[in-house]
C-alpha cells in the first residue's frame, strides 16, 4: 500500500510546511533580536533590525497564505499588512525624533500595539489548525511568547519617552529614561534609552516574576507594566488550551503524512 496522503489534500499540505517552516523562522528571529541585547550597548542599537524584520515576517506571512485557512480574506490581509507598513513609519519617526518632542512615540504605541494583539491572533489561528503537535508547533507557541515580550519591550521603551522618568533602577534610583533636552538640541535623546533593562523589565513583568531591581514610577509606565503581567499569562492560557486540545484529539494516531498501517497478509487457500 502507498504512503497516507497528508490530511486535507495537497494544498492544506502545503499551507503545513509553510507555517512550519514560519514558525521556525520566528523563533530564530525573536531569540536573535534577545541575543542582541546582550551585547554592548553601542551595537544593541542594531537590534531595532530585528524588529523592522519581525514587523515585515509577519506582514508577509500572517498577512498572506499562511494566515489564510480555508478561506482567503484578501480586505482583512490587506488591512493586516498596511498596518504593520504603518508601524514600522511609526517606529523609524520615533527613533529619529528628539527627545524633547515627548508625544512622538504615541502613533507608535497605538499602532504597535493593535499589530502585535492581530498578529498573535493570527498565530493563535494558525496553531488551532495544526492536526499534529510536534517541535515545530511547540517553536511557534514559544515564538509568540517571545515576540509577545519583546514587543512589551519597545511599547514601554516608547512610553518610557512619553511619560519620564518611566522606569528607575532601585540599586541607584536613576531613570532609564534619556535626560532631558532642550528644544535646540537635535540630538537622537531617543538612543539614549536603556534598552535593555526596559527589555528584560518587559521580560520579567511578562513572567509575573517581579525582582524588584527595576520599578515602574509613572502612572503610565504603571499600567503599562500592569497590562503585560496580565498579557503574558493570558497568552499561555490560550496556547495551552489549544496544544493539549490536539493532544487530546490526535490521542495514538499516527502524525500528517505519516504512512498507513500495512496491509493485512493475504488469506491462503480456503480462507487459512
Amino acid at each position: 500500500m502507498p504512503p497516507e496522503a497528508p490530511r486535507g489534500g495537497p494544498r492544506e499540505g502545503r499551507l503545513r510546511q509553510r507555517r512550519h517552516r514560519f514558525y521556525v523562522h520566528l523563533l530564530l528571529i525573536t531569540v536573535a533580536v534577545l541575543v542582541s541585547y546582550a551585547i554592548p550597548s553601542a551595537w544593541s542599537r542594531l537590534s531595532f533590525l530585528g524588529h523592522v524584520l519581525l514587523t515585515v515576517t509577519l506582514c508577509v506571512e500572517l498577512g498572506g497564505v499562511v494566515g489564510w485557512g480555508h478561506r482567503p480574506r484578501h480586505l482583512l490581509d490587506r488591512l493586516y499588512r498596511w498596518l504593520g507598513v504603518a508601524c514600522l513609519g511609526a517606529q523609524l519617526i520615533w527613533l529619529l525624533t528628539p527627545g524633547a518632542i515627548r508625544y512622538s512615540g504615541m502613533p507608535l504605541l497605538v499602532l504597535f500595539s493593535l499589530f502585535i494583539g492581530w498578529s498573535l491572533k493570527r498565530l493563535v489561528d494558525c496553531l488551532s489548525r495544526e492536526q499534529w503537535v510536534g517541535s515545530r508547533v511547540v517553536a511557534g507557541a514559544l515564538a509568540g511568547y517571545l515576540l509577545l515580550g519583546i514587543s512589551g519591550g519597545l511599547m514601554l521603551s516608547v512610553v518610557a519617552t512619553i511619560d519620564p522618568p518611566g522606569f528607575v533602577a532601585s540599586h541607584h534610583g536613576t531613570s532609564l529614561a534619556p535626560p532631558a533636552v532642550s528644544d535646540s538640541q537635535l540630538s537622537r535623546q531617543v538612543w539614549q534609552l536603556d534598552f535593555m533593562n526596559i527589555n528584560y523589565f518587559a521580560l520579567v513583568s511578562l513572567t509575573t516574576v517581579g525582582y524588584g531591581d527595576i520599578l515602574p514610577v509613572s502612572p503610565f509606565s504603571k499600567m503599562a507594566s500592569v497590562s503585560l503581567s496580565v498579557a503574558g499569562p493570558l497568552y499561555i492560557a490560550v496556547v495551552m488550551g489549544v496544544l493539549i486540545s490536539r493532544l487530546t484529539q490526535q490521542g495514538g494516531s499516527p502524525p500528517p503524512g505519516a504512512p498507513g498501517p500495512p496491509p493485512p497478509p493475504c488469506a491462503g487457500p480456503g480462507g487459512r
